[in-house]
């Protein structure tokens, strides 16, 4: 655990030793600090206890989300339409792409998700050994979001670049961050133009034709509703899958239960997002505030920690068991209130049917090498090496 002049102090999400498990630190900071301020990243407030992140959530005329990331993520002075927008401006962005994540739409997509698994599976099924997460947990999201996009599966692996030098490296390596901006402002630039000139059954040609407040969606506007998708759209449900493999592979106990009863997997997939949250956002104060005896000013920054709120003994019986049965669950993993995700459907989703598929064909999957982790806003597996008794490739005919 870190010491507690850093948790207090020098607090930093980007700190690799820290993040390698950061829990018992979290759990000290709620029950000494839970709203404390860092020196770190030009300075910001740490929130780690449900009821303040839930509060936060809750509390857009306060907490905006005006910022997007601590420390900025190399865009400069763009701010991205939906995530980065306060209401009433919000609800209007939001409305534009809400249909196409409706639960109606995600239900429509799970046979080709379903498909997908299982050739992702295929791939590597008879070797009897990969990299659970970039073979398998990092393609599914980006598949099935590149589909939406209109992007060439050919292409995600560039994406997948972008959005590793954007939410990875932007701490060691702003140039790079920026530069990954540049490159897919120029990407998604010349996708646009073609969807005004030949429009498709995509999301960017729904964008091109969208309107606020009567006027079209100007081009930066565009491309950065676009760069906003794409990278949410897979890199967090990613990291989501990944950890939630690597955790069953260390707890068989638990896998044991999902293999043996499927229709645990859905309720199981609600508690690892509690118990495994990915994302800590960041939000701008808006004008002053009091919490728990401290003073919160405007134009500070803020960072809301899912991953301890959803860990918090105020809110969760026995926070640190992993119960599949957990009811209710009222887990902050996809945020609440206006700026609730977006794409959780999809997520959620996208999460069950890679466990399904994973614990029916390598039901004895182990780790086998080292697993590297990220830090940051999101926390989780970067890879995953395991070996399991090889299996036979089978038909995607779903």
């Amino acid at each position: 655990m870190a010491d507690r002049d850093f948790l207090q102090n020098h607090f930093d999400h980007h700190d690799r030793e820290f993040m390698k498990d950061p829990y018992p630190g979290y759990a000290e900071m709620r029950a000494r600090c839970p709203v404390t301020w860092s020196d770190r990243h030009g300075g910001f407030w740490v929130l780690t206890s449900y009821e303040d992140v839930y509060r936060a959530f809750r509390d857009a005329e306060t907490f905006s989300n005006g910022i997007a990331t601590i420390p900025n993520s190399g865009h400069g002075e763009r701010r991205f339409p939906l995530i980065q927008n306060d209401p009433p401006q919000h609800q209007k962005y939001r409305a534009i792409v809400q249909p196409w994540f409706s639960t109606q739409r995600v239900a429509a997509l799970e046979p080709n998700m379903r498909r997908r698994s299982i050739e992702l599976v295929d791939e590597f099924i008879e070797k009897g050994r990969c990299d659970l997460f970039k073979d398998f947990a990092r393609r599914l999201p980006a598949d099935m979001i590149a589909d939406i996009m209109g992007v060439p599966r050919a292409d995600k692996d560039r994406f997948e670049d972008w959005a590793r030098r954007i939410t990875e490296d932007r701490d060691v390596d702003p140039e790079g961050a920026a530069r990954a901006y540049t490159e897919m402002t120029a990407y998604y630039g010349a996708l646009l133009q073609s969807r005004r000139q030949s429009p498709r059954d995509d999301l960017p040609s729904v964008l091109v034709n969208a309107t606020i407040d009567g006027r079209p969606l100007g081009d930066e506007e565009l491309v950065l509703y676009c760069i906003l998708i794409e990278n949410a759209g897979f890199d967090t449900t990613s990291t989501f899958i990944g950890t939630a493999l690597w955790w069953l592979a260390n707890h068989p106990e638990h896998r044991r239960q999902l293999i043996d009863d499927p229709a645990l997997i859905p309720s199981g997939v609600d508690e690892l997002l509690r118990y495994l949250a990915p994302a800590s956002p960041a939000r701008l104060l808006r004008h002053d505030t009091e919490i728990r005896g401290r003073d919160l000013h405007e134009g500070e920054q803020s960072l809301l920690v899912i991953p301890s709120a959803n860990r918090d003994p105020a809110q969760f019986a026995d926070p640190e068991e992993v119960r599949f049965d957990r009811r209710p669950n009222r887990h902050l993993a996809f945020g609440t209130g206006i700026h609730r995700c977006l794409g959780m459907y999809l997520a959620e989703s996208e999460s069950r049917i890679a466990l399904e598929e994973v614990l029916r064909r390598l039901p004895d999957y182990r780790v086998c090498g080292e697993v590297t982790w990220s830090n940051g806003q999101k926390f989780g597996v970067r890879s995953l090496p395991v070996t399991f008794t090889p299996g036979k490739r089978e038909l995607a005919t779903v």
